[in-house]
């Protein structure tokens, strides 16, 4: 039999081989109980929550999550750990935020943040698997992590997501449907609902409430399709009978001069099937949203004008 510095490279091997981390119940099929107590005595290992170690250097974020996944068998990671796994903007916690079954058996411990939902079970469809970790869906994520983010990070994960069509608002709004207690349900379900209208960012949200629900202004709609030649263009927002078309454009991606030669490629593509494009900064739209709604109700008004001489 091996003794026992072999005994403990192999137990040292074994977590290296499994991301670090190791339950107990593992360990002592690979060596006796007296190499593991050992290697912890002599900080070779350190427990991470009972019953689970993890190697000295495993202190990355993955690390510490596959920790708390093997503390929490039948639980999976939760809130802003999901969000995080799921590549959408979260933010860091101090401790892994776990989600199990009301009736599970863990019990608190320092660097998991148990939450416990009645009838969970952490198996599809409840559940998914990033990159060998059990994360709860997408949309359970997103509602459940609204009261943890700052305010105004909030709604980014939600934007994203729908943006980039790896969700929907309808399935967000299903989610939130199941949980109405939920933190902030009112103000996610409005949300959910400008996402549902083709309001795909923070921008264009800002456009909504402030500039276009104006009572003034004529029906507009959100990401009109519009064919320009080979290519299908997406206008923000679309006065239709007047065939204006406003732009939003946030700072950072229309400010670079790449972005502004496209900006003006597309005008000109959508002006040749006769859409005037008017363009609003993030910076204008923010300090100044009453004067822009009163320069719309000028543009749109000489436009109808414009459209009646040429009929």
């Amino acid at each position: 039999m091996p003794d026992s510095p072999a005994m403990r490279s192999l137990l040292i091997d074994a977590m290296r081989r499994h991301g670090g981390v190791l339950r107990r119940d593992v360990a002592i099929e690979i060596c006796p109980p007296h190499v593991v107590d050992d290697a912890v005595r002599s900080a070779a290992i350190v427990v991470a929550h009972p019953g689970v170690y993890r190697l000295p250097e495993a202190t990355d974020i993955r690390a510490l999550r596959r920790a708390a996944l093997a503390y929490c068998p039948a639980g999976a990671l939760s809130h802003t750990d999901a969000l995080d796994e799921w590549r959408l903007p979260s933010m860091e916690s101090a401790r892994v935020h776990v989600t199990v079954g009301g009736d599970s058996y863990p019990v608190s411990s320092p660097g998991v943040r148990l939450h416990r939902r009645r009838g969970f079970v952490a198996e599809p469809p409840a559940t998914r698997e990033r990159d060998g970790l059990r994360v709860v869906r997408l949309e359970q994520a997103v509602v459940e992590s609204w009261g943890l983010l700052p305010q105004l990070a909030r709604r980014a994960p939600a934007i994203v997501a729908v943006r980039e069509r790896r969700t929907t608002p309808r399935r967000l709004t299903d989610v939130l449907d199941q949980q109405p207690r939920t933190s902030g349900a009112r103000e996610q379900r409005k949300l959910f609902t400008l996402l549902a209208a083709g309001n795909h960012s923070e921008l264009e949200i800002w456009g909504h409430d402030r500039v276009f629900s104006d009572q003034r202004l004529p029906r507009s709609v959100t990401q009109h399709r519009v064919q320009a030649g080979s290519r299908v263009v997406l206008l923000d927002r679309a006065f239709l009978e007047e065939m204006v078309a406003v732009e939003l454009d946030g700072a950072a991606y229309h400010g670079s001069p790449g972005q502004r030669e496209q900006d003006v490629r597309r005008d000109s593509a959508v002006a040749r099937l006769g859409w005037l494009t008017v363009r609003y900064t993030h910076p204008r739209l923010h300090t100044d949203p009453g004067g822009v709604v009163e320069e719309l109700l000028d543009i749109l008004e000489r436009r109808r004008a414009q459209l009646r001489r040429v009929g």
